[in-house]
């Protein structure tokens, strides 16, 4: 039986690194759409979103929830790099929901442009860690 080819990922932000060795596939969101990658893809470089980036190694997908930043990809390794990078199992879901509803408020309320923005990016970003753990149950 063949063995499926494997590639490296390795995700860098400016608190920590979060290596996986030998997956078979990862997911994740450009402003484009997902892309898909899978070992020995073309070498890319592409800008990424703030969202779940899906890992698929020895047939179990893992979810990190990424911020906006970059990849790069040669013929083994992705290297991934964002402003923040939270794997699911690591999630406090209490406090996701908390700041969800938080933010949820504070959307009622009269909000400046940049207010608004923040607000709104605090809803997504919280909508993502939460989703990102019920992917993994």
């Amino acid at each position: 039986m063949n063995m499926p080819k494997t590639f490296n990922l390795l995700v860098l932000t400016p608190e920590k690194d979060i290596p996986y060795d030998d997956i078979t596939e990862m997911i994740v969101n450009t402003p484009d759409g997902e892309i898909g990658i899978l070992a020995e893809h073309m070498h890319i470089i592409a800008v990424v979103t703030e969202s779940i980036l899906k890992v698929n190694k020895g047939d179990v997908w893992h979810s990190i929830v990424i911020g906006q930043g970059f990849l790069y990809m040669t013929s083994d390794i992705v290297e991934l790099y964002v402003d923040s990078a939270e794997r699911a199992e690591d999630i406090d879901v209490l406090r996701a929901e908390t700041a969800l509803h938080r933010a949820e408020e504070r959307l009622r309320g009269q909000l400046s442009h940049s207010e608004y923005l923040r607000t709104h990016a605090a809803v997504a970003r919280a909508t993502a860690r939460i989703n990102a753990v019920k992917n993994e149950q």
